[in-house]
């Protein structure tokens, strides 16, 4: 079991469920001491700033976070009706995060700091508290219920590799030409593609069959989510039973040396990307790996921790979701309803389960029918 938050600060931020105003003051001073810092210099009033389940419309005297508990957090923000960006970040206690606002851009920029520069912020972290919004403890928990498989090994491992590690709902598209005109030294039949003059009228342009420009996500901006393997073999869709997935999570498995609960942190992170960065790719890659869990069987036996684990990572994901929230629009299938039918299936159907796991599937399977009425013993056509 993975519990990247085991310190002082995050212990007493767990057991912390007021805001900072309410909390008492050896424990104020206690977090404020050894929390972390994020220092966001500039930011345009109104704009909506957050961190993990809280946001605000800053005001003239905003200039960042105090008191923020060690370990994963999300922070996001949006300037008036523009798409909401964000970034995970793991702290370290005491550490300052120094970012700055771009008004030409419209966007938080790194402006390169030495250690001096960051120790001269810390001596003038007293003047600056005013400014300064405490972390929101009266969600801390249920921010930790939703991130606590998420590491820094996790993030490291999926950000996009732009500047900031920016993740943002509207991808940063550009055409084939443009990435082409936009690389140093790059040529087509002899001249740059962007060239267009005399000898060169015509420039380079890529479209579809339809006529339509071929769009790419620009480098850097892909949350660099695990791809799942494709299958060698081909395989009826008349088949009279599921194929069995297990090789493919055996596959991802191995390649994460066998860390399942880095498997569990990067599920997290992309609901967390779609919940609170309102980015779709984070929703579709969730099913994905909801998906290839739920079509497993072998993989109940060898990793009943992973299975244990899942349904409560499960069961917190899901409070945040209305009862109609995985209906298909189109369809009106539920893709829960279908996708853990399976998961449950398998794990009664596999005589060699572990009874914990047995169990407590029964009692998930039970929440979620009275909760949200949902039917799991229909049997799929």
């Amino acid at each position: 079991m993975v519990d990247n938050n085991k310190d002082a600060v995050s212990i007493a931020a767990s057991i912390c469920t007021t805001s900072a105003s309410d909390m008492p003051q050896n424990l104020a001073n206690h977090l404020y001491e050894n929390g972390a810092f994020m220092i966001f210099l500039d930011v345009p009033q109104t704009t909506e700033f957050g961190i993990d389940y809280k946001s605000w419309h800053v005001g003239p005297k905003f200039l960042g976070l105090k008191m923020i508990p060690p370990g994963v957090h999300f922070i996001f923000f949006s300037v008036k009706t523009a798409p909401r960006i964000g970034f995970f970040h793991h702290f370290k206690e005491k550490e300052i995060l120094l970012r700055k606002w771009d008004s030409a851009r419209e966007d938080m920029v790194i402006e390169p700091c030495s250690a001096d520069e960051i120790e001269k912020v810390r001596s003038n972290l007293k003047s600056m508290d005013d400014g300064l919004a405490p972390y929101p403890f009266e969600t801390y928990l249920s921010w930790f219920s939703l991130s606590n498989y998420i590491t820094e090994k996790t993030v490291e491992r999926l950000r996009p590799e732009n500047q900031c590690s920016r993740i943002t709902g509207q991808a940063e598209l550009i055409t084939l030409e443009t990435e082409m005109m936009e690389k140093e030294g790059v040529s087509v039949h002899g001249h740059p593609s962007s060239c267009v003059d005399r000898d060169h009228p015509l420039r380079i342009r890529f479209v579809d069959e339809d006529g339509l420009p071929i769009m790419k996500i620009r480098d850097g901006f892909q949350i660099r989510f695990t791809e799942l393997p494709l299958c060698s073999v081909a395989v009826s869709i008349k088949a009279e039973k599921p194929l069995d997935r297990s090789w493919q999570l055996h596959k991802i498995l191995a390649d994460l040396n066998g860390e399942w609960f880095e498997f569990l942190g990067e599920l997290q992170f992309a609901f967390v990307c779609f919940l609170m960065g309102q980015v779709y790719e984070g929703f579709e890659q969730w099913k994905r790996l909801i998906h290839l869990l739920c079509s497993c069987t072998k993989e109940l036996i060898e990793y009943k921790e992973l299975y244990m684990a899942l349904i409560s990572v499960l069961h917190f994901q899901l409070k945040e979701c209305p009862e109609d929230f995985f209906v298909d629009i189109v369809s009106r299938d539920n893709f829960l309803t279908t996708t853990l039918s399976k998961l449950f299936g398998n794990i009664h159907d596999c005589e060699s389960a572990d009874a914990a796991l047995k169990e407590r599937a029964r009692k998930f399977k039970n929440s979620l029918t009275k909760r949200f009425k949902w039917n799991f013993d229909v049997q799929e056509e």
